[in-house]
């Protein structure tokens, strides 16, 4: 299908786009459970294209964002391939922003060798900027081309788009979170830490019990870390 661009609305354009890439055996959704999400499984419904939703789960997610994708989301599959994620931080360490090992086990371990459908916006990330609609993913992924129909949607047209449709969102919106994902992230600023922190005690409690067995752990190995104390390992790593 060639894709034309005279009159056409964002959502238009959207559909177009993942009907042009369909598969022969259908697209594999990412689903996250978050705004972005949402619009693509709506717009895919739109399209009429043949695709399965997947939500990878993950441990350091807001127990409401699960609860939000059980009650709206039945037919999403759930995909376990973060099984025991606070003891591969004894390998690995705390993920930093360079080093962000974490969503390559819980994210994008699903669909190995399958087009994907993803939410990913340029609006949210400087590396995003450099993506395009359609994308092949190197070094980074085992799927084997990423289709992304929201790709320049600013959030005013997400909301909007939300909005017209009346499609439900999590109620975390509606409490002061902008972005929905893994409590503690890398990417999270000190506000939203501080948030996350005092909303998900149970989680922040497992990410500290965590990094002070890593601390320990190097301690032992003969590679300490250039910290004096686990707590110091600790507050460096929640200070971003």
């Amino acid at each position: 299908m060639q894709l034309t661009f005279e009159n056409k609305t964002i959502d238009q354009l959207a559909i177009e786009l993942i009907q042009a890439y369909e598969p022969p055996g259908g697209y594999y959704l990412g689903f996250s459970g978050g705004k972005d999400s949402v619009i693509i499984e709506h717009l895919a419904r739109r399209s009429g294209v043949k695709f399965d939703s997947h939500y990878c789960v993950s441990p350091i997610d807001p127990p409401q964002l699960r609860w939000f994708i059980k009650e709206w989301y039945p037919d999403v599959s759930w995909d376990c391939y973060a099984k025991g994620f606070f003891k591969k931080i004894l390998t690995n360490g705390l993920p930093t922003r360079r080093r962000r090992w974490c969503c390559r086990l819980i994210k994008e371990s699903g669909g190995f060798g399958r087009v994907k459908i993803l939410g990913m916006r340029k609006a949210e990330s400087e590396t995003r900027k450099s993506y395009n609609c359609f994308t092949i993913p190197k070094n980074r992924d085992n799927a084997t081309g990423w289709v992304l129909p929201i790709l320049t949607w600013s959030d005013g047209d997400v909301w909007q788009y939300i909005s017209e449709h009346n499609i439900a969102t999590s109620a975390m919106y509606r409490h002061g979170f902008k972005r929905l994902g893994c409590v503690l992230c890398p990417f999270h600023g000190r506000i939203e830490i501080k948030l996350e922190m005092e909303l998900f005690p149970k989680i922040a409690a497992a990410w500290h019990s965590a990094a002070v067995r890593y601390f320990y752990k190097r301690i032992e190995r003969g590679t300490p870390l250039p910290f004096l104390t686990a707590e110091d390992y600790w507050q460096w790593w929640i200070s971003r």
